[in-house]
């Protein structure tokens, strides 16, 4: 499984503006600065995670984007599900299997359900935690 730009650049986003104090906000240009993107594609991957409930956005002068909830209360795995289509490994996870012996169906599941589990137990307190330690 490979995940697209969006999600590494989104999480990178969201690492960002965990790093932030607490009702600061991060301006586009200096999330894109230090993600190596534009600040127009940025916008599309920042929309997916407003739309998802992740960050807020504040319009103005001194605007821009900061988390809707705390670091602890953020997984990798909703970042992810947000801007990724859900994780989905294969069709045969998301039901979309036509195979009714399908071999791969048990297999996939148990792997997309690993994936998931591992995503959802690690937090963007816990990646700010394992970046202070370095």
């Amino acid at each position: 499984m490979k995940l697209s730009s969006r999600a590494k650049y989104g999480l990178r986003a969201c690492f960002l503006m965990a790093l932030k104090k607490e009702n600061e906000v991060a301006p586009v240009t200096e999330l894109a600065s230090k993600s190596g993107i534009t600040p127009k594609y940025l916008e599309k991957i920042l929309a997916s995670l407003v739309n998802a409930g992740l960050i807020v956005s504040t319009r103005g002068r001194e605007g821009g984007y900061a988390l809707a909830k705390t670091p602890q209360e953020i997984s990798v795995g909703e970042i992810f599900r947000a801007l990724e289509d859900n994780l989905e490994i294969s069709g045969c996870t998301a039901g979309d299997c036509s195979d009714s012996y399908c071999p791969n169906r048990n297999i996939m599941k148990k792997l997309h359900d690993g994936i998931n589990d591992l995503l959802n137990s690690c937090t963007l307190m816990d990646m700010l935690d394992e970046y202070r330690c370095k």
